[in-house]
């Protein structure tokens, strides 16, 4: 990997680290990071450089930038995965709260002049999420017309039914939204995370990548924070919910329509979507074990989910003074 290294980006190697699904490459005093860019394009690359570069221009610290390679891209191939490199500050100490440090974030995201269009998913949620829908639809009638062949294809062909349900309300809860609700200022496109509870930064354990950026509507992160902290304390999560969107709202106070993005986001069964679609690809039997267990897991405890977003309002304390409309099977309060 050493030589590749040098020969699409002219960096010499002197030592290389593994980190999780990260290469750790290190030339003298520089640190850098080659990240697997399954699904990037190189107009995506081009639009994150731009808001690495903004973010590190308005003094935010612990910035990556992304290289380029020796032909002018910012992707390249290594035995057949497309790899990007970037430059990367030592993980920092975050001194402010994640609610705070997520808050000025987006703040500079909302503020930023430049034009992002590859990387912009917002008001794009519907479109993307009946797309998945209609495909695990058709995956699940294929299977039901042929039979299980697996305890995981016969969890699915039962449960299903349900998380499509689910994934409808979501889908209305947003077109919903739209209609009754005005968007303010906070709810402008910002800087925000594909997958919020996957970057290393949070837990101080890795700079600020650009990979892992897409330019949306603030609650994806906010939803996909609260989503991590259920899914690590179950209805316990409470206090840690209540305390993230305070720290939240003393920088960029939530409007009403913010709220119902963010529930909109929680009743999307994503947790579900994502461990069927990893079973089918994955490429050995201890993944595919793995996600079986995953999926009895998150079966098990759709009672509780539902106590979780029945009672979401009340979870995150604005149950006062944001009126989230109900989702009329959910179980009562």
């Amino acid at each position: 990997m050493e030589t590749w290294v040098h020969e699409q980006y002219g960096v010499r190697a002197e030592r290389l680290e593994r980190r999780g699904r990260h290469t750790v490459v290190w030339r003298q005093q520089e640190r850098f990071l080659l990240v697997p860019a399954d699904g990037r394009s190189e107009a995506e690359m081009e639009e994150r450089q731009q808001m690495s570069r903004y973010l590190r221009a308005k003094g935010v610290t612990g910035v990556g930038e992304l290289v380029k390679t020796k032909a002018g891209t910012y992707l390249a191939v290594y035995e057949g995965q497309p790899m990007a490199l970037v430059r990367a500050p030592l993980p920092a100490v975050r001194f402010r709260s994640l609610g705070r440090e997520l808050a000025v974030m987006h703040e500079y995201g909302r503020s930023c002049p430049l034009p992002i269009v590859a990387c912009r998913r917002i008001g794009q949620w519907r479109e993307l999420w009946a797309k998945r829908i209609d495909q695990m639809e058709a995956f699940w009638t294929n299977m039901v017309a042929n039979g299980p062949a697996s305890p995981f294809d016969r969890l699915l062909i039962e449960s299903f039914p349900y998380y499509l349900g689910l994934a409808e309300n979501a889908v209305q809860y947003v077109a919903d939204t739209e209609l009754d609700e005005e968007p303010l200022r906070v709810d402008y496109a910002a800087f925000c995370h594909e997958r919020l509870p996957q970057a290393g930064w949070i837990e101080g354990t890795e700079a600020k990548l650009p990979t892992d950026w897409v330019y949306d509507h603030c609650a994806r992160d906010l939803a996909e924070w609260v989503r991590h902290l259920y899914r690590q304390r179950g209805l316990g999560c409470q206090r840690a919910v209540r305390q993230f969107f305070q720290d939240y709202g003393h920088v960029s106070p939530l409007s009403p329509f913010a709220w119902r993005l963010v529930y909109a986001r929680l009743l999307f069964p994503l947790s579900y979507f994502e461990c069927v679609e990893a079973y089918y690809t994955a490429a050995d039997g201890d993944e595919r074990a793995r996600r079986e267990k995953e999926l009895r897991h998150l079966l098990d405890g759709s009672h509780e989910h539902e106590r979780f977003l029945a009672s979401f309002a009340e979870i995150a304390g604005i149950a006062e003074r944001v009126r989230l409309p109900a989702v009329e099977w959910l179980p009562p309060v």
